[in-house]
């Protein structure tokens, strides 16, 4: 993630006893941003990592801070038709602030790398917009962020990227390669790849994250056999990262979402959406951080959508002829080590059934946020 900044806060009460984990850095701290610093909380059930987004500002002194949040359901990946309901408020607020500033959600086209400024509203109100029935043309960045009218109060971003699924199959694919999964914990190495309809090499992967709002090529691209593939390595817990692959031309594949997580529970499911009928096969891990490896033999508990849904000695569960029924979010907890994070298992119905759904052929599941 790289970079150094020095925040001073001054005239700083106690946090409050809210059960959420509040850390600022104070006078003459220095805050690198390799780890945690200014703002971390967990709330659970929101549809992506709850973590405050930071925001690279030059060397100053701020008299207080303030956390931003962005809650958008029913996720980040959505289709043509579907209406997107859009919540921007803030969360931590010592200096009781909100009342002397607005928020703005702001929008940056994919496509063209406009910007706009979708609603500007009280802090104090919060922002509550629908965006809907929703096209390609909406696709991008959306960023709830301060308007800027406090130069002493430091306003910490949050980042939300909103996919729009492809009419049609698009002409080249997207999943993880190297594993049957799309959460990895910190350290662990993986591998994107991207099948292409030729030997083009003007495909590029791309990769959003979430934390710092950017989008970026994905480094050290290698294509081999139409396949462009990029090796990371799991690197901030904070962030969401998503791919996918495009060409001059405007193609894209869809996008894949990936999980990185410093806990040390992970949850394997199949990265893209499954046919109804198939059976599907879930494993909970749990990673060991002395010998870096992942262990399956232990009681787990699996969830679906928040609700308790299977009890086993086996680290495993097969779900049998899935259904629509079965789509949702599921997770698993380790008996002494906790939760995993959470993601979605999505389910399409057999062409011959809705024809529409080849468009979701080759989706990523939505892999949405941490749970505790």
């Amino acid at each position: 993630m790289g970079g150094e900044m020095r925040i001073q806060l001054r005239k700083m009460k106690p946090p409050p006893a809210s059960g959420l984990l509040f850390k600022l850095v104070m006078v003459s701290t220095v805050c690198i941003f390799s780890a945690i610093c200014l703002f971390y909380s967990v709330i659970p059930g929101s549809p992506t990592h709850d973590v405050e987004r930071r925001q690279i500002n030059p060397t100053r002194t701020y008299s207080v801070a303030i956390g931003t949040q962005m809650k958008v359901l029913p996720s980040w990946y959505i289709r043509e038709g579907d209406t997107v309901k859009i919540n921007c408020f803030t969360n931590h607020d010592l200096g009781n602030n909100r009342g002397k500033m607005d928020l703005q959600l702001v929008w940056t086209s994919l496509d063209t790398k406009t910007k706009k400024v979708l609603m500007s509203q009280r802090a104090s109100i919060g922002i509550f917009y629908v965006l809907g029935p929703v096209t390609h043309e909406h696709q991008g960045l959306y960023t709830c962020r301060g308007d800027g009218s406090l130069p002493d109060v430091y306003v910490l971003t949050w980042h939300y990227f909103i996919w729009v699924a492809a009419d049609l199959s698009p002409p080249a694919s997207i999943d993880v390669i190297s594993h049957n999964r799309s959460q990895f914990a910190q350290g662990e190495e993986f591998t994107i790849g991207c099948q292409l309809p030729n030997d083009n090499n003007e495909w590029k992967m791309m990769r959003f994250d979430s934390w710092v709002g950017t989008i970026t090529e994905c480094p050290n691209q290698v294509t081999s056999d139409r396949r462009l593939s990029c090796t990371s390595r799991s690197a901030s817990p904070w962030s969401d990262n998503l791919y996918w692959c495009e060409n001059p031309a405007g193609d894209r594949t869809n996008a894949l979402n990936v999980t990185p997580t410093d806990m040390i529970v992970v949850l394997e499911t199949p990265t893209l959406p499954v046919w109804e009928g198939d059976n599907v096969t879930l494993r909970c891990l749990y990673h060991n951080r002395t010998t870096k490896k992942f262990t399956t033999k232990f009681r787990t508990v699996f969830y679906k959508d928040d609700r308790l849904k299977f009890v086993t000695n086996s680290a495993s569960v097969t779900l049998p002829t899935v259904t629509k029924a079965d789509e949702g979010l599921y997770k698993c907890r380790h008996p002494n080590e906790g939760l995993s994070p959470i993601s979605w298992i999505g389910v399409k119905a057999h062409p011959d059934v809705d024809q529409k759904s080849n468009v979701l052929h080759q989706t990523p599941a939505p892999t949405l946020g941490l749970v505790h």
